[in-house]
């Protein structure tokens, strides 16, 4: 019972990959050498304002200080000295081949504060008190 489906799944996988070098042949628009996207020609679509979106000129960690333990690890995205976007880092320990990975474990608390780097509000020097 075993060799037959493993003989089904040999047959199986080369139809497969005929069928995909046929397509390969019939396909008039470009590819990328894995044939997993298609270049179009016919079409003007201007990605141009997407692309920039998403740009960015080096990736750094952090995290979120307000009022917070810190222990959430994010990537941080930066454009012309800008933070442009963040995502949760996953760069904790693995748990083992046996296991899956942990969730990333940033909070919503600080990724509701993610504006306040750049907000007018933010105190940004120490504040000396005034005497009375």
């Amino acid at each position: 019972m075993g060799r037959g489906r493993a003989k089904a799944g040999r047959i199986a996988s080369d139809a497969a990959e005929r069928l995909f070098a046929a397509g390969q042949l019939l396909r008039r628009v470009p590819t990328t050498p894995e044939g997993r996207a298609v270049f179009r020609t016919d079409q003007q679509v201007n990605d141009q304002p997407y692309r920039e979106r998403w740009a960015h000129d080096k990736v750094a960690c952090s995290t979120h200080g307000v009022n917070c333990t810190g222990s959430c690890s994010w990537q941080v995205y930066v454009k012309d000295g800008l933070i442009t976007w963040e995502t949760q880092a996953t760069d904790y320990p693995s748990t083992g081949p046996d296991r899956p990975d942990y969730e990333p474990r940033g909070c919503p608390r600080g990724a509701s504060f993610s504006w306040y780097t750049y907000s007018p509000t933010r105190v940004r020097y120490p504040l000396a008190r005034a005497s009375s």
